[in-house]
């Protein structure tokens, strides 16, 4: 079952995710404004991000197993390989490959719009890493 074959998934979209999506696109430019379109039983959120100096093309899924598994972020926009991005320049953003007690993903606080703004400043450490070598951020560890 997918997140938009079961009804508790349909009343999370309906109820929290797609209100949450409204609120961030309000008065927002056009070009940086959430997409979000089906892909079979997952969702894909399109969108840009300027956290400095560069826009940024994403999608962010949300699969079947979503919210109690991490959406899945990537950059469209090709990026110089770093030591903080997976395959298929996927962002590494909740610890790829943790456990639910060690991820930083907790499905009862975060939606899929903290998920957007984790990635803004992803890319603001990968603008930052790009310039001086050094990553901002601590490593998860």
């Amino acid at each position: 079952m997918g997140l938009l074959d079961t009804e508790t998934g349909k009343r999370r979209l309906l109820t929290v995710e797609i209100p949450v999506i409204e609120r961030y696109n309000q008065d927002r430019d056009p070009e940086f404004k959430i997409r979000v379109a089906r892909q079979g039983n997952s969702l894909a959120l399109g969108y840009r991000l300027k956290p400095m100096h560069n826009a940024y093309d994403l999608e962010t899924r949300l699969l079947s197993t979503y919210p109690m598994v991490p959406p899945e972020t990537r950059v469209l926009t090709y990026l110089k390989t770093c030591p903080h991005m997976l395959e298929g320049q996927t962002l590494c953003l909740w610890r790829q490959g943790s456990t639910r007690q060690t991820s930083r993903w907790d499905p009862g606080k975060f939606t899929c719009v903290f998920a957007i703004q984790a990635a803004w400043r992803w890319l603001a450490c990968y603008e930052i890493w790009h310039e001086t070598g050094d990553w901002p951020l601590p490593e998860a560890k």
